[in-house]
């Protein structure tokens, strides 16, 4: 009995050590600490493991951005669900399926985009006991552009401008003026470097010399035209300035007028007035004298 006790506890003791050895209750979800690098166009792998490297077959692995219900990629219930995924990632996740059992949930994405860069994280989950924990990854993405394409901006301040254009580069496309002046050669390099990528472009672009002997007759004129304009604009300053106090002095006048021929016309109603007045006065007497007449001659 104590033997086969002895061999009842040993068994029990293996099978709860080979338990705790496949469901730990406690894990770490870890990843590169740096800014993992990505070109455009090619694919990229985001580390994420576990620590320890227990199995993650049937845990829930969720990788995300800003938004924790709409996944770049979701494993769950031991498979992929692809329903819920985030539009512009669909067909271009996958986990290292073979792989998750050594607990590497790793995410490889394919066909880089300059939109995918950004922040990322790594979430696993265990349900029964229940724990999780993530780890946040920067991805950074970087896109060789066009050739420069060098363009002429027209004569400034005695030179020529001119206009650096390159499109495409990630994080920022690429644009830069400069004023530049006759010299031996009359060529000019614009260059565009990626120093992280080692990538160098750039375009050669040359002036004729006739170009620049237009541009210092244009300076030249410039040099005349401008005190013209300026004697120009302050004399029509002064000219509609003189306006200006003619039409006041006009509007005066007028108003002045305007008050006059009211005067007047106020003077020949009274003037009016008067007169009725007068006549009124004058048929009274009259009235009057023809009563006293006719009094007189009753007498």
């Amino acid at each position: 009995m104590n033997g086969n006790g002895s061999e009842y506890l040993c068994l029990i003791l293996l099978l709860l050590h080979q338990t705790s050895v496949s469901r730990p209750e406690r894990f770490q979800v870890l990843g590169p600490a740096d800014p993992v690098v990505a070109v455009a166009g090619e694919d990229v792998v985001l580390p994420c493991y576990l620590k320890p490297n227990i199995s993650a077959e049937d845990l829930e692995v969720r990788w995300f951005r800003e938004d924790f219900l709409v996944p770049v990629h979701l494993y769950v219930d031991r498979k992929n669900n692809f329903e819920k995924q985030s539009k512009p990632y669909t067909g271009r996740t996958a986990l290292f399926k073979e792989e998750l059992k050594t607990g590497n949930v790793s995410l490889k994405l394919l066909k880089v985009r300059g939109s995918d860069d950004g922040h990322y994280k790594c979430y696993v989950q265990m349900k029964d006991p229940q724990y999780d924990d993530d780890h946040s990854i920067q991805l950074s993405v970087e896109a060789v552009g066009t050739e420069p394409v060098i363009s002429m901006e027209g004569y400034r301040e005695g030179g020529i401008g001119l206009l650096c254009e390159s499109k495409g580069w990630h994080p920022e496309p690429v644009t830069g003026s400069v004023i530049v002046q006759e010299g031996d050669t009359n060529r000019f390099t614009c260059r565009v470097q990626q120093q992280q990528l080692n990538q160098e472009k750039e375009t050669e672009f040359h002036i004729p010399a006739e170009m620049f002997h237009r541009a210092h007759a244009w300076r030249v004129a410039f040099s005349v035209l401008l005190p013209l304009t300026a004697l120009t604009l302050i004399g029509l300053a002064v000219l509609i300035h003189r306006q200006v106090k003619l039409l006041r002095k006009r509007g005066l006048l007028s108003q002045q007028l305007s008050d006059v021929s009211q005067q007047l016309d106020d003077v020949s109603a009274q003037k009016d007035l008067l007169s009725q007045e007068i006549h009124r006065a004058s048929e009274e007497r009259e009235e009057t004298s023809a009563e006293m007449g006719k009094f007189e001659l009753f007498v």
